[in-house]
């Protein structure tokens, strides 16, 4: 169903449904690996960041090249950051290197405004979940199902929430 719908929306572009069909190749099973086994492998996410790199080279993509390795980089160096200072703070680990490095993976993929999107819209989901089944959960839910989720709906529909959001400024 996920290629259809992304048939469905990029399928007049074949670059670029390609792209996101690669893209949904890696992130499917991280998302059951992680959800399962609350584990992001290594050998999912650097060769899922190498291709996104690689795409990002193929000329008028929706993500340039510039785009994806710095917030590529820079999504890696931000959460490394809050990771380090949460487990500082709270003397517990808040986030896996899994998770940052599958951000910075798909940041190549998505570029500056999407991967801002999708760290919003999956922690806003978390947070409610997390809220939702406090009391019937020991363990957290890890969050690269999350960023999953949250990627499919803005491949899909983050045209319509970037309209609606530039509508109120």
């Amino acid at each position: 169903m996920i290629f259809i719908a992304l048939f469905w929306k990029f399928g007049t572009d074949l670059i670029l449904f390609a792209k996101y069909c690669v893209l949904f190749i890696f992130l499917i099973p991280i998302f059951f690996i992680d959800l399962y086994h609350r584990l992001i492998l290594d050998k999912l996410t650097i060769p899922m960041a190498i291709i996104g790199l690689g795409f990002a080279l193929i000329p008028n993509l929706d993500v340039k090249i510039l785009n994806a390795f710095l917030t590529g980089l820079s999504i890696m160096a931000v959460m490394l950051l809050i990771a380090w200072l949460f487990e500082k703070i709270k003397k517990v680990d808040g986030m896996g290197g899994g998770d940052i490095k599958l951000l910075a993976a798909m940041a190549t993929f998505l570029g500056a405004i999407g991967i801002s999107f999708i760290v919003l819209f999956a922690s806003i989901i978390a947070i409610v979940v997390a809220v939702i089944f406090s009391k019937t959960r020991e363990h957290g839910i890890p969050y690269g199902p999350f960023l999953a989720v949250s990627t499919f709906f803005w491949l899909l529909f983050g045209n319509y929430f970037l309209e609606w959001y530039f509508s109120l400024i």
